[in-house]
């Protein structure tokens, strides 16, 4: 019996079963272009998202550029403007200016037509010629890079069009809203001693009832009655014009913002703001210090630096050697003439009786300004008004007549060195003693008061328990105090 010889098929395996060599083949092309295909669509992804990316900086950067020069004048969105386009300045030596798209290896062109400024970061939005031209209030700055040349937020698809033919250009753009987020004003609020914006006090220039160079103990004034002073506390974190707001704040929360001098607030006119009466001084006082280089939590250098003048003006120590005659006291002496709790500098005619030594320090800050160089309506000069000289102390003052002897050309304060100066011990900035304070529209009813204006008040001395006094240097526009300009979403 013979065996017959078995001779495998090489098509088949080793059992007999058909190869599948031909299947993986057809398996594995099929399988290297599904996965050469899942590269080519994340490579397209990734391009859209990079440039949704390099588009989203661009409007980041533009809006907080303008927004930090926005002050309500038309002159800041003049400046707002041309912040904007220096973004887009190609840089000497370089390849690509201060924005650039593509991995940063092309330059883009400014267009102001994509830009718009609004009152509220939600708006409404105006173009950049109707901001020139109306630009009261317009703190916030929308920048769209949509309306830019459209060809920078384009990528041209590789892998997308197979599966959407209609996708072959994927369009990107992206918007941006900056402005500011706090305003440098302290969340202390004092009664206007008149309701007048502005008045010829004899040729001075009196505003709100309050005398440039003149100091006055804040806690003590009240233009309503001879009690006591009208002082608040105002809600540094509720904006003007909460409806149905109710100050929920307290000396510890308000702490923090009497250190740096601010309000977590955009403005704070347009609506009536939050307050509190009386304003508690015994324990805030050590905040204000911090303008000293004197720290208690929570002030510190880093959130509250110094003045870069921290010398005290003490009116009993020979620290007001330009006042011939010893002042009596730190501030103008009080007067309870026509049943207000006045001083003795006004805002009426000084009374009569009233001697040289009791108009405390003068002219630390400022000096009296003439009403001639007033204009209603129109901003006070960068240079400030025209003022008057120790010479004009006897018009000035004419019950008692203060003098003054060897006052420096400028004032105290602005001395670098000498018997009116001295610096601080670490990096300070200049006018950290100057406090921004609201004057309130009195008598105040319930926890909403009106701001009529914001004055500046110059720390003559550290404040104590009861006593903040402060040296009246002009009112100021609150559109020009922002601060901490950030990004809103």
């Amino acid at each position: 019996m013979s065996v017959a010889s078995h001779t495998p098929d090489a098509s088949r395996g080793l059992h007999g079963q058909p190869r599948q060599r031909g299947s993986v083949a057809v398996m594995f092309i099929v399988s290297v272009i599904v996965i050469f295909g899942f590269f080519a669509l994340a490579l397209d992804l990734s391009r859209v998202y990079n440039r949704t990316i390099e588009m989203q900086n661009v409007a980041d950067t533009v809006a907080l550029a303008a927004a930090a020069e926005l002050n309500g004048t038309a002159a800041g969105v003049s400046r707002a403007l041309l912040r904007a386009s220096e973004r887009f300045v190609t840089l000497p030596g370089t390849v690509v200016g201060g924005v650039s798209y593509n991995y940063s290896t092309l330059t883009m062109e400014w267009s102001d037509a994509a830009i718009a400024f609004g009152t509220t970061p939600a708006g409404p939005w105006v173009d950049a010629g109707t901001a020139a031209a109306n630009s009261e209030g317009l703190l916030f700055a929308r920048v769209d890079t949509g309306r830019l040349d459209p060809a920078y937020g384009d990528i041209q698809a590789i892998f997308l069009p197979v599966l959407a033919p209609a996708t072959r250009t994927v369009s990107t753009a992206a918007t941006a809203v900056a402005g500011r987020s706090a305003i440098k004003v302290v969340p202390m609020g004092v009664c206007a001693m008149r309701p007048e914006r502005a008045r010829d006090h004899k040729g001075e220039l009196e505003e709100y009832g309050f005398r440039r160079g003149a100091a006055y103990d804040l806690m003590q004034l009240n233009p309503e009655s001879t009690a006591a002073g009208s002082t608040f506390l105002i809600d540094p974190l509720v904006p003007p014009g909460t409806v149905g707001a109710a100050s929920a704040t307290s000396a510890t929360a308000a702490a923090p913002f009497i250190c740096t001098g601010t309000m977590a607030m955009a403005r704070v006119t347009g609506g009536d703001v939050v307050v509190s009466s009386p304003f508690p001084l015994s324990e805030l006082f050590s905040s204000f210090n911090s303008r000293f280089e004197n720290y208690t939590a929570p002030c510190t250098p880093a959130s509250a630096p110094p003045d870069t003048n921290i010398k005290e003006y003490k009116y009993d120590n020979g620290s007001v050697p330009w006042m011939s005659a010893q002042p009596l006291g730190q501030a103008a002496a009080q007067s309870l003439a026509e049943g207000k709790r006045w001083t003795v500098v006004g805002p009426d005619d000084t009374p009569a009786g009233t001697t040289n030594v009791q108009y405390g320090p003068l002219w630390s800050y400022a000096k009296a300004a003439r009403f001639s160089a007033y204009s209603p309506g129109v901003p006070e000069p960068a240079n400030g008004y025209g003022t008057f000289g120790t010479g004009d102390w006897g018009t000035l003052y004419s019950q008692g007549t203060p003098t003054a002897t060897g006052y420096p050309t400028t004032t105290p304060y602005a001395q670098t060195s000498g018997q009116h100066f001295r610096a601080p011990g670490r990096r300070g900035v200049s006018g950290r003693r100057v406090l921004n304070v609201p004057l309130l529209a009195c008598p105040v009813t319930g926890n909403h008061a009106a701001i009529l204006g914001i004055g500046r008040f110059f720390m003559t001395v550290q404040a104590d328990a009861t006593t903040l006094v402060g040296e009246f240097g002009g009112l100021v526009n609150e559109q020009s105090l922002g601060s901490n300009v950030k990004l809103y979403p």
